[in-house]
């Protein structure tokens, strides 16, 4: 397809998108991280120490926990480890093939980018075509690189601070120090600009994909929403949360409040005059459908202390089950507090417990605050009833 605006793109049906490139010259320029030079023997050095003195504390946590048998298991995983060294791979006769297509797919982005062109993803995931919010966000993005490149490279540097502020993460990721965001150049690359279906103010979001040395495998974005001109980094988990549309989506009618709806609003708000003239009126605050969550799981699963007493207030079902899983909020949070650690679990995992145990360490306050809300929780269902 050859479009006015954005020029020849072509569709990518296993990512649902249009893909092609725009002469964006000054995002060009950090379109892909420097070729990565093998560490200096010192620097190599001193990766293994942190790597090793990180495993260490980790093992030095499990040895507290369960004594001689955290010993057993490391020797149990230091003898498979061996044994799989022992044992040479069998060369892939494909490997070859592979490497020859990956070395000519970057040398011709390579290309592509000393010539100012930056490649660009639409998202179209039903092959409709491009939307006029996507065209407006496009114009934008080329009539203001320079500021919304700043906006995306101040958000890499609070993504490298956030990952270096981590010093469990910094040991086994063997992240080196910077000082400035100038310092980072060569360190990572903005490899690509999607516009997305989603848009609001009339703009569709522009979601940048990043590749750096101190990213984890839940990937690292840059979500720039030309409505607010606002930037922020975040990984493919938190991405949803940042990309709000206008419209409901494609094929679904806007969900209208019902009473029960508006009465666990008015609830959750802490609005108790429009909750007693919602209850007067006939609303019923256990009138969900039996695909739908109860108020009270909702707010179990995320331990909301004070939503749960609101809602037992004003007459909340104890034991209305979750849909799924079929369990009743007092399983839910005793679940929850079994998983977490703080209570004898039903089946012994070693292995988990130990896990869990690193977790409270490095957590340290939170997890106690987490053990005190469930515990209030637990409290509130008992007391109303629930089993």
């Amino acid at each position: 397809m050859t479009h006015d605006l954005f020029g020849k793109m072509k569709y990518k049906g296993a990512d649902e998108c249009w893909v092609g490139s725009a002469p964006l010259a000054r995002f060009a320029e950090y379109g892909a991280r420097a070729e990565q030079l093998p560490p200096t023997e010192r620097e190599a050095r001193q990766m293994i120490a942190d790597m090793n003195r990180a495993i260490d504390d980790m093992r030095g946590l499990m040895r507290e926990q369960f004594g001689a048998a955290a010993d057993d298991a490391f020797a149990a995983i230091d003898a498979e480890v061996d044994e799989g060294k022992a044992e040479p791979a069998e060369p892939d006769p494909h490997d070859a093939e592979r490497l020859r297509r990956r070395q000519e797919k970057t040398r011709k982005r390579a290309e592509r980018l000393a010539r100012g062109r930056y490649p660009v993803r639409i998202a179209d995931p039903d092959e409709s075509g491009l939307t006029p919010p996507q065209e407006v966000a496009f114009r934008h993005l080329t009539e203001n690189e320079p500021v919304v490149l700043d906006a995306v490279l101040a958000e890499v540097w609070e993504s490298f601070r956030n990952a270096y502020g981590q010093e469990y993460w910094r040991q086994i990721a063997g992240i080196t120090p910077a000082a400035t965001p100038a310092e980072l150049r060569g360190r990572f690359g903005v490899t690509r600009v999607e516009l997305t279906r989603q848009h609001r103010g009339g703009f569709a979001h522009l979601v940048f994909t990043l590749d750096s040395d101190w990213q984890d495998d839940h990937g690292l974005l840059v979500v720039y929403s030309p409505d607010t001109r606002v930037a922020t980094w975040t990984s493919y988990e938190g991405l949803f949360d940042l990309i709000p549309t206008d419209d409901p989506p494609a094929g679904e009618d806007e969900h209208v409040l019902t009473a029960h709806d508006e009465l666990v609003e008015a609830v959750l708000n802490g609005d108790e005059v429009r909750a007693r003239e919602l209850v007067v009126a006939g609303a019923d605050i256990n009138a969900v459908a039996p695909d739908e969550y109860p108020p009270l799981c909702m707010a179990v699963d995320q331990l909301e202390v004070e939503e749960v007493r609101r809602l037992l207030a004003f007459g909340a079902d104890p034991n209305l089950v979750d849909p799924e899983e079929k369990k009743t909020p007092l399983k839910m949070a005793k679940r929850t507090y079994r998983e977490m650690g703080f209570g004898a679990a039903k089946k012994k995992d070693a292995l988990f417990e130990a896990m869990m145990t690193m977790a409270r360490e490095a957590a340290g306050k939170q997890f106690a605050e987490m053990k005190t809300r469930l515990e209030e929780i637990i409290q509130l269902l008992e007391g109303a009833g629930g089993k």
